[in-house]
């Protein structure tokens, strides 16, 4: 499932802007990009760079909040300020569902995320074959989880045993939590 048509652009333009913050803060780019167009045409793996900088430093969030730089309205700030609730590392993209895309982290006691593509659907980013190996930033985005449009993808295959695991884990991980869809976890309930 794929965010809708306005909400997609809202999340680049803030996405952007946020990373272009980054970028002059931390000059990660030698070039710098002027503007958050310029930052949406680098290549994948410069602007992961970036947003790698960003997970590194997750104060600039609060600065750029603070500082607001692109001049946003209260509840676009409202929007990247949920962001220090990111989830960042590997996961297993791991099942697709009618609502959203199960990512299963790689942790000692797993979390299934329900995520929302961007503007692909995961299918035509990934291929259809899953479970997927990636490293991957998640983002609370209007009561729902996306991920940050840029992913590593590990080209593995998965034999028997390691999907037996990951079942196994995915079963775990729905009892404990059931399918997380919004961020931070909720622990009442």
């Amino acid at each position: 499932m794929l965010l809708e048509f306005q909400d997609i652009e809202l999340f680049f333009r803030l996405h952007r802007a946020l990373l272009l913050f980054v970028n002059k803060r931390l000059k990660v780019i030698a070039d710098e990009p002027a503007t958050p167009e310029e930052f949406a045409v680098l290549s994948p793996e410069v602007r992961i760079k970036v947003r790698d900088a960003l997970v590194a430093n997750i104060d600039l969030l609060e600065s750029f909040v603070d500082e607001n730089p692109a001049r946003l309205p209260e509840d676009d700030l409202a929007i990247v300020r949920s962001w220090r609730h990111q989830i960042a590392g590997d996961f297993y993209i791991f099942r697709d569902l009618k609502k959203y895309t199960v990512f299963l982290s790689d942790d000692s006691q797993p979390v299934a995320y329900g995520v929302l593509a961007l503007s692909l659907p995961f299918e035509k980013l990934i291929g259809p074959q899953l479970p997927v190996l990636t490293h991957a930033v998640l983002l609370p985005f209007k009561d729902k989880i996306v991920y940050d449009g840029l992913m590593n993808t590990y080209r593995i295959s998965f034999g028997s045993g390691i999907l037996r695991n990951l079942d196994r884990d995915f079963k775990d991980a729905n009892a404990r939590n059931g399918i997380v869809t919004t961020l931070p976890i909720s622990t009442t309930g």
